[in-house]
């Protein structure tokens, strides 16, 4: 660890209270837990898009056609299609930039419990 790192280090244990070498392994040990937490929240929020995925493929798949049926599909319900179908668009836009933004950290907290608490420190 640098000097200023070390300082960074002493004045936060200073504020808490505490000893560098305790805030730091503190710090080394909180890591894993935060890592999974992450991979947890990441995993919801990548199972919820594929179940709304999944829900307005069923929703808005056509009805089987038969020998009565003569007339087409509603417009309305093409137009629904299409905004469900969005919907679907724009979480999974929300997912991937949840896993994109938090996937490196959270698996360097998981692997690299010491690089975490660094980034912890240096925030």
């Amino acid at each position: 660890m640098d000097d200023k790192t070390l300082q960074a280090l002493t004045a936060l244990a200073n504020k808490l209270g505490t000893t560098a070498e305790y805030l730091w392994g503190v710090l080394v040990r909180q890591a894993p837990f935060t890592g999974a937490i992450d991979m947890l929240f990441m995993a919801a929020w990548v199972g919820g898009a594929v179940m709304w995925c999944r829900f307005v493929a069923r929703k808005t798949a056509p009805p089987k056609a038969t020998e009565d049926d003569r007339h087409p599909r509603a417009d309305w319900a093409e137009e629904a299609a299409f905004f469900s179908w969005v919907s679907v668009a724009v979480v999974a836009l929300f997912a991937g930039l949840a896993v994109s933004s938090s996937l490196a950290i959270a698996v360097a907290a998981l692997f690299n419990p010491e690089y975490w608490a660094l980034r912890q420190i240096l925030k």
